[in-house]
């Protein structure tokens, strides 16, 4: 089956988590045993557990340069609401995560961009290209195909659309950390790029700061592992998958997305 390259932060994964990524996301040749997944995951769990204390605090924000406060004005002008706040312009890989994974190949589309304004463009995003989205019916389910994963179903005056997410870089804070929340292969594309080229002048994006978290993080989620995890004293950084003893370079297993729409016509009593 087709494979792209890829990063697990196993350690900071629970047992069953990181079991599940190894023996079904990932390509292994011969392919792993249950017995050789624990053990991976118990040698990454090791490596984070003998990490000394964190204190994680807030990441500098950095002035916006001048050249880029056009683009951060316009971004602002279409997006400060509810639910964006403002833009800071800080080093990403001071970020604290709450995505255990990232997919290099995704990420090498991104660093194509590189360069000046073009990452602030690319880092916020607003406008993404509409690409044609073919769809076939299976009985009651129509299945449309999606040039990526980031697309959500919502009602529009007149009827019904498929949208695309919003293309930005986001964080949001909780108990005082600044936490990334969505843009993983924008941040660690421009991350690579800053450690092949430690002597880059760019050393910085341009996030949009936003009011909700993730549902994972929320205290009321019936799962509290992750926001336990990132809320505790060795939570982990965007850095973290450029350590080796931390991230575990992997095969993941290639994706295509679709959409599954079911429809059914279900009679309701008038009231």
């Amino acid at each position: 089956m087709p494979t792209v390259d890829g990063f697990l932060l196993l350690g900071w994964m629970e047992k069953e988590e990181a079991t599940y990524w190894l023996m079904n996301e990932c390509s292994f040749d011969p392919p792993l045993t249950e017995a050789q997944a624990h053990g991976l995951w118990e040698k990454y769990k090791a490596a984070v557990d003998a990490l000394p204390e964190r204190a994680p605090k807030q990441p500098a924000r950095l002035p916006v340069p001048p050249s880029l406060k056009p683009i951060v004005d316009n971004f602002l002008i279409r997006t400060r609401g509810p639910e964006v706040s403002g833009v800071v312009n800080v080093n990403p890989l001071e970020l604290l995560i709450c995505q255990l994974y990232v997919v290099a190949d995704r990420a090498d589309h991104h660093a194509k961009q590189l360069g000046g304004k073009e990452w602030a463009r690319c880092c916020l995003q607003l406008d993404r290209p509409t690409l044609p989205m073919q769809l076939r019916t299976e009985g009651d389910v129509i299945k449309v195909s999606l040039p990526h994963g980031e697309h959500m179903f919502a009602a529009v005056p007149g009827g019904f659309t498929i949208q695309q997410g919003g293309g930005f870089i986001s964080v949001c804070e909780t108990a005082g950390r600044m936490v990334l929340k969505a843009g993983y292969h924008r941040s660690f594309a421009f991350s690579r790029c800053l450690r092949k080229d430690p002597e880059a002048k760019d050393k910085s994006l341009l996030v949009a700061v936003t009011n909700t978290l993730p549902p994972p993080l929320l205290p009321a989620f019936p799962k509290q592992g992750l926001r336990t995890t990132v809320l505790g004293s060795r939570a982990p950084l965007l850095s973290d998958f450029f350590d080796d003893s931390l991230a575990m370079a992997v095969k993941l297993l290639k994706k295509r997305f679709e959409m599954h729409i079911r429809v059914g016509v279900v009679g309701v009593n008038e009231t």
